[in-house]
């Protein structure tokens, strides 16, 4: 059974700094938050990864996204060109991904051209043709992109760019629209790879008055100090949260901490009486038939359709489901002859969704109580 956001203390805690007329809007959006599990994390990021490096000129050298001093590189100067792992700090989010890079290699990653080291030295011997760059969520793009230019500070690397020896690819477990939007025009659309299209006030199911009331609420608890930040870094609107951070492309009361204040995700960290809350998503259902879990969100994705919504990221974050999920339904729905190669219902599609309809007056999300109608 999963446990109950809204019975959870820290959670009551939390709505508490919220007088009760404005309570439920505060309730709006933690519900609306997606809390994701650190085995979700890796099963998913991983499986991603052996699936991807199979496709991409090898050798492979996968680097966790971090940040890194401005105008400094990645790696030390010289031509055995040392990886700086621990500057400016001990690392955050890359130990994470680095550990699941550690689990990728010892499921074969390694027989599939990924390799174990960082050192431009290292890299060199092997050859290196790909360099992938990871990362568990990007909000806007910055980080990604800021780590891709301390990698080519190096001259050696630049050296390789310029003898176009190597390739550069993302692979991202979430991603905000705007940010894969940001990341396909630097790096290519054939080379951004985003497991999750990350939930946003956009696919929240909120009626245009509930989002407004959302958003007033985010603005007036951020205060005049943090207005920057009130809806999240660059105005983010992020609604995901891992088990091991919080991002700060989250609303500021969300992570807020101040005198009198009950904090949820003190500092962007999540505290361990919260980690209850971050359960184990179930593999989602393959079987496409009549009565079954698979037969309604192929329903789902054909009102989504009717609805000329036909980007698969944007069908994976109204339905919480994985981008890779969201494009399998659409070739499924177009196996079945409902639609045609550019997603456009067919005429067995278009009787299909009036079928749908029918049945389904007042179209309600997964997980939520109000209907939402995609725009």
């Amino acid at each position: 059974m999963i446990p109950s956001r809204s019975d959870h203390p820290r959670v009551v805690a939390w709505l508490e700094n919220f007088g009760l007329p404005r309570r439920d809007t505060a309730q709006l959006l933690v519900d609306a938050l997606e809390l994701v599990s650190e085995t979700d994390l890796r099963r998913e990021l991983g499986t991603t990864m052996l699936e991807l490096l199979p496709t991409l000129a090898g050798p492979v050298a996968a680097f966790p996204a971090r940040e890194v001093p401005p105008e400094n590189p990645a790696h030390a100067e010289g031509r055995a060109g040392p990886y700086l792992l621990l500057e400016p700090g001990l690392p955050g989010s890359e130990a994470v991904l680095a550990n699941i890079l550690t689990g990728v290699l010892r499921q074969g990653g390694d027989t599939v051209g990924l390799l174990d080291g960082h050192d431009l030295h290292h890299l060199r011997e092997h050859k290196v043709r790909t360099i992938l760059l990871l990362d568990d969520f990007s909000g806007s793009g910055s980080q990604l992109i800021k780590f891709h230019k301390a990698l080519r500070r190096h001259k050696t690397i630049r050296s390789w760019i310029s003898y176009h020896l190597i390739d550069f690819h993302v692979l991202a477990y979430a991603a905000t629209e705007k940010a894969a939007r940001l990341l396909r025009r630097r790096f290519g659309d054939a080379k951004v790879h985003i497991v999750r299209a990350c939930p946003t006030f956009d696919g929240a199911g909120w009626t245009p008055e509930q989002r407004s009331e959302v958003e007033a609420l985010c603005r007036a608890s951020a205060g005049r100090r943090n207005k920057n930040w009130a809806l999240g870094y660059r105005d983010s609107r992020a609604l995901i949260a891992f088990e091991h951070t919080a991002p700060n492309n989250l609303p500021y009361i969300l992570w807020k901490v101040a005198t009198g204040w009950n904090s949820l995700f003190e500092y962007k960290g999540v505290p361990n009486d919260l980690l209850r809350l971050f359960t184990m998503r179930p593999e989602p259902p393959h079987e496409p038939l009549v009565g079954s879990a698979g037969a309604a969100r192929i329903g789902q994705t054909i009102d989504l359709l009717g609805r000329r919504v036909h980007d698969a990221g944007n069908i994976a974050e109204v339905l919480r489901v994985s981008i890779a999920e969201a494009e399998r339904l659409l070739r499924l729905a177009q196996s079945l002859g409902l639609t045609n190669a550019r997603h456009r219902l067919t005429d067995a599609g278009r009787a299909e969704l009036k079928r749908w309809r029918a049945a389904h007056p007042v179209r309600v999300l997964p997980n939520r109580d109000e209907p939402y109608y995609p725009k």
